[in-house]
């Protein structure tokens, strides 16, 4: 958020801080180049696929709706499944894991309850599937947040993978617009509504058009919907069998969810 703390200086600083206050271990992704900053000034345990990471993640599985894995590490070595797709997830659960051996818990136990994780709202959450359709909604903003998204519905078996992206706050949009093309040219289609505010005043030349002018850039197909709610219907009749729908944004996207799986026909 350097809307709040202006240089990525200041914002490690503070996750510095956080750190040292912590009496107990503090986990970190070493495939992170902030996080390895970081354990330069703090006392991290080190968990990813990096060689040198003290928790390493090996032998990744991808399946349609998960990923399979095994961490290597101080506590002992364990297989993992979990039931979300993604490297991210293989990396989230790996933190997870990482700190509950080094706090005494039983790494097994741990890494067995995993197996049947329900996940939590708005992060890869299917919504609908409806004649052959399906629609996930996840919370994804931030460029690295969008590729992984596409990347894990890209492990499945999907058609093509549609993406209608909301972006999110003005000063964001005017910061990344660019840094959005790579991320969601990676789908098959793209669709870019107009910024969801989240209370900020508007910003002249600020719209999701520079999104999907970014898209266009990078090769992407994509399209620009100003308004939200016209999106199911424009969406909708050019839906396959097969396809995923990755509704992606901290706003009100997934207030679409319904309408569009609801105007899904064969």
């Amino acid at each position: 958020h350097l809307d709040h703390f202006g240089t990525v200086a200041a914002l490690e600083d503070a996750f510095a801080q956080v750190a040292d206050a912590v009496a107990g271990p503090v986990v970190g992704c070493f495939d992170d180049p902030g996080v390895r900053r970081l354990d330069q000034r703090s006392r991290l345990v080190s968990y990813g696929t990096s060689r040198d990471a003290a928790w390493r993640i090996g032998e990744v599985t991808h399946r349609r709706w998960g990923v399979a894995f095994r961490l290597e590490g101080p506590g002992g070595t364990t297989d993992v499944e979990v039931p979300k797709p993604g490297v991210h997830m293989a990396r989230d659960a790996a933190g997870v894991l990482a700190l509950l051996s080094e706090l005494g818990y039983d790494l097994e136990c741990a890494a067995e309850g995993l197996r049947t994780y329900a996940g939590v709202r708005r992060r890869f959450e299917v919504r609908a599937t409806k004649h052959g359709v399906t629609i996930v909604d996840d919370y994804a903003h931030h460029p690295t947040e969008v590729a992984a998204m596409v990347e894990a519905a890209r492990f499945g078996d999907a058609r093509r993978v549609w993406v209608v992206f909301q972006p999110h706050r003005y000063t964001r949009t005017a910061d990344l617009a660019p840094e959005f093309g790579a991320p969601l040219a990676a789908a098959d289609r793209v669709v870019v509504t107009d910024v969801f505010s989240a209370g900020e005043a508007p910003v002249p030349g600020v719209t999701g058009r520079i999104v999907a002018e970014a898209v266009a850039a990078a090769g992407g197909r994509v399209e620009y919907v100003r308004q939200l709610a016209d999106v199911p219907a424009h969406v909708a009749p050019e839906l396959q069998e097969g396809d995923i729908v990755l509704l992606l944004g901290a706003g009100d996207i997934p207030a679409i969810a319904e309408p569009l799986a609801d105007l899904i026909e064969r």
